[in-house]
């Protein structure tokens, strides 16, 4: 699937998402120039561009999620389906929407390189991403890829409640029970619900910055505890 948005944004998608790890990012030349693709394995199997398509939609909804937490990157969007051509060029399949880009002026991210003593490069084993890391739990537990695509964009109450409802089982990274009732108790007297004498404001609203953090704390521990659970064969080789 064709990658589309700011080249600081393509850039860190570049840079988190490489192979073998799933998903992961190429570089594809056809005759206009290079450009860059995305291979899942949400892909796999499916019948058609059209099918592609509409898978990317939910994709890159979670991606974009995944991509803002770990690596700061504003959304980019999904432009054509990319068809490998046996002995020829990569055929392109368009699809007409209109998806908005917000940019932004943001830090880049940050390469740590590793030393011998003698000065030369030490080459770290290929591993996952934690991009990559967060798109596995979510195929692993579909209630973790739901929360990341309730906090797209900026979330409000709803939508950080329906995050909530979606990994309130799981481990929360030591929120207190306070706190989470007042989450719940002010997310129920805003725009979910009108106060009334079930549902009265909590003594100390939170605020909405408040409740985005604490959701993202939850499923990123969510997150955790999939992997934990779920870890990665070891890797062969040198």
């Amino acid at each position: 699937m064709e990658i589309k948005g700011a080249e600081t944004d393509l850039a860190a998608w570049k840079a988190m998402l490489k192979p073998p790890f799933d998903p992961f990012v190429e570089e594809v030349a056809d005759e206009r120039g290079n450009y860059l693709a995305l291979r899942s394995s949400a892909f796999d199997g499916l019948p058609g561009a059209a099918e592609v398509h509409q898978a990317a939609k939910r994709l890159f909804s979670t991606l974009n999620v995944t991509m803002s937490k770990n690596a700061d990157a504003d959304p980019v969007t999904h432009g054509a389906v990319v068809e490998s051509v046996p002995d020829g060029s990569p055929r392109k399949h368009h699809f007409v929407e209109v998806e908005p880009i917000a940019m932004r002026m943001r830090v880049g991210l940050v390469t740590v390189t590793v030393t011998d003593a003698d000065g030369k490069v030490i080459e770290p084993k290929p591993a996952p991403s934690r991009a990559q890391e967060w798109m596995r739990a979510a195929a692993l537990a579909q209630d973790i890829g739901a929360a990341l695509r309730y906090l797209e964009g900026k979330p409000g109450w709803v939508e950080l409640y329906k995050a909530y409802e979606a990994v309130r089982r799981m481990p929360n990274g030591g929120i207190s029970n306070s706190e989470i009732s007042r989450f719940t108790q002010t997310a129920n007297t805003e725009d979910r619900h009108h106060p009334n004498d079930k549902r009265r404001p909590h003594s100390r609203p939170m605020e909405l910055w408040e409740a985005r953090a604490l959701i993202t704390q939850w499923v990123s521990a969510a997150i955790e505890d999939v992997l934990a659970k779920n870890p990665l064969p070891p890797a062969v080789g040198p």
